[in-house]
Parts: C-alpha cells; structure tokens; sequence
C-alpha cells in the first residue's frame, strides 16, 4: 500500500475554531484529532490530517460551510498522484485530479471537471494565475513511469508525475510543507 496523505489549507478562520469543528464532525470522517498536525502560515492554517482519516470528499465542503471560509484540501492518493478540492463558503471553486481515468475511463466532461482553473484559484492565494496553472495539467503514462521528466517550473523539486508535486503547489500557494 503506499502513502495517502490529506492537507488541509483553512482561510480567514482561527485554529480554535477549525479544531471545534473538527472535534464536530470527526465521527464523519475517522478523523482524529488529536493526531493532527496544525501549523499556523501568512494566509491561514494548514492541517496534516491523521493516518486512515477518510470521507475527504465531504470533508472540504463541510468544513467550508461550516466555517464560512474558504478550504482547500490537498491530497496525495496511494503515492500514485496528488489532486486537489477547493471550496468557498460551502461552494464549489475547484477540482483538480492530473489522472482522471485512474480507476475507470472518464468521458471529456468528467475530465474537465477535475481539471483545475488557476483562474478561480489564484485570487483566493493572493498570487497570479500563471503561477500555478502549469501544475494543472494532466499526466501522461510517460510522465506517470517517470520516463519523462518535466518540471512545471525551474524552481520546483518534483517533477509532473510525481506525487510529491503537492508540495510544490502548496508552496506556490503561500503553504509551505513543512511541520514543527
């Protein structure tokens, strides 16, 4: 099995709140909070969420309703490749999955439906689209068996079919990957 791992990255809210409302809900989606890692950034709270946690799905759209904010949650699935859910006030802003037919194959709409729009992005990170937008593309099976090495920019350490790309993104963002 590899790694499953989920970010959360929380605007305009405190830690006080956001850990209640975890503590809410944590029944909905196996999380634990205690097992949380909470860091503090510029533009918001990042959250490490805990081993096994699951119902990610929902858990971005609840949150962001709930707290009134924006929630993005970053998430790398089974080491394979990373993606993201962005939410506003309980709103759908965006989706993004570089592998849309990683289970089953997708239709084009489906593919344009995880696509990801820096576009939406950007504004809430206080950054310009182009920034961001050349991490939001779909990966090839040669970029995916690394027999095609592609940064999205010069300054990035993983390259485009790397799940650790995440880390770049989030970097981009003003988010950091990085835990006290």
């Amino acid at each position: 099995m590899g790694l499953f791992l989920n970010v959360l990255i929380v605007q305009n809210t405190t830690e006080e709140k956001l850990k209640a409302e975890l503590e809410k809900e944590k029944d909905c989606w196996d999380l634990i909070p205690a097992e949380c890692q909470y860091q503090q950034r510029e533009k918001g709270i990042q959250v490490l969420l805990n081993e096994y946690c699951t119902g990610y799905e929902t858990m971005t759209q609840a949150l962001s309703e709930a707290l009134d904010c924006p929630v993005m949650l970053c998430y790398i699935y089974d080491d394979d490749f990373w993606g993201y859910d962005f939410y506003d006030k309980g709103k759908h802003i965006d989706t993004f999955n570089p592998m849309p037919d990683y289970f089953d194959e997708v239709d084009e709409e489906e593919r344009q439906n995880v696509a990801g729009n820096a576009e939406k992005v950007a504004p809430y990170f206080d950054i310009e689209a182009e920034e961001i937008s050349h991490y939001l593309q779909f990966w090839t099976e040669e970029m995916w068996d690394g027999d095609e090495e592609m940064f999205a920019y010069e300054d990035d350490e993983c390259t485009m079919g790397d799940s650790w790309q995440m880390v770049d993104f989030m970097e981009k963002l003003g988010f950091p990957y990085e835990w006290e």
